[in-house]
């Protein structure tokens, strides 16, 4: 698995994600939707392209030699991320081979609209932007430091911003907080989450992770500049207008001393 370490094995778990997926989740309904129509939900793990699916996994797993298609849609929804440039740390975007090594080269996991009972009934498609309305958020699981160390992992998270406003952001956190004790892991530390993002900060604060640190200066995001224009006339080189250094909170779940809530299981 790539890192800033090289390549870190994960844990090995005796647990199977079985356990607890494929895992079901109900959004809240959208300020302009019926308050009595329900919006079901399902998180599948989704595997690399070069994993081949088996029958211990096929019923939580999707596989993305199968489903290249929600890949695309995956990779489709960070890199607009990505261009926003005011919450993941990459300048660029991410080409195929690129998002597969950073997005799965741990474990990974999507929410799909609908109720599923086995990720075989997950069709195929022929498109990216077939995947547009389903596709509701993902993130990844993977070692956050190498060897004696690789019992703390680190999580990616992503709503797709057609579909923010329904508390997805809680169900994947909720989840997280059960996929990563039966992967292996002890604990979880995200690095970087900045404080001009305000509604993470929350989140994580309301799912109760710890706060263990302040990076100041971590970030050079657009939008937190004190100015909004660079150059002459506008152009190419606004590309990087109004961009400001900004600290960074780290957040840090002890599974051992850390009881996850039964009601996030709701």
């Amino acid at each position: 698995m790539s890192s800033a370490y090289g390549s870190i094995a994960r844990p090995v778990s005796d647990q199977s994600l079985a356990t607890v997926l494929p895992r079901h989740a109900t959004l809240r309904s959208n300020a302009n939707a019926d308050s009595s129509t329900s919006i079901d939900a399902t998180l599948f793990r989704i595997s690399s392209k070069s994993e081949l699916p088996n029958l211990s996994t096929q019923s939580y797993t999707l596989s993305a030699a199968t489903h290249p298609s929600l890949v695309e849609a995956m990779q489709q929804v960070f890199n607009h991320e990505v261009e926003r440039g005011d919450t993941y740390p990459q300048e660029s975007v991410l080409d195929d081979s690129q998002f597969e090594n950073y997005f799965f080269s741990g474990d990974a996991f999507v929410l799909l609209k609908g109720r599923y009972q086995q990720a075989t009934a997950i069709g195929t498609r022929s498109g990216a932007d077939q995947w547009q309305t389903d596709l509701l958020g993902f993130f990844y699981v993977k070692p956050n430091f190498p060897g004696r160390c690789s019992h703390i992992c680190n999580g990616g998270f992503i709503v797709n911003p057609i579909h923010r406003g329904l508390g997805i952001g809680s169900i994947l956190g909720k989840a997280f907080l059960r996929v990563v004790p039966v992967i292996g892991y002890k604990a979880s530390m995200f690095n970087l989450v900045f404080v001009s993002n305000v509604a993470s900060i929350k989140l994580w604060r309301r799912l109760g992770f710890q706060e263990i640190g302040r990076i100041p200066k971590a970030g050079r995001l657009r939008g937190q500049g004190g100015h909004s224009k660079l150059g002459n006339g506008g152009g190419a080189e606004d590309k990087n207008d109004n961009e400001g250094f900004v600290d960074a909170i780290q957040f840090y779940w002890d599974f051992d001393t850390m009881a996850v809530p039964a009601e996030y299981d709701a």
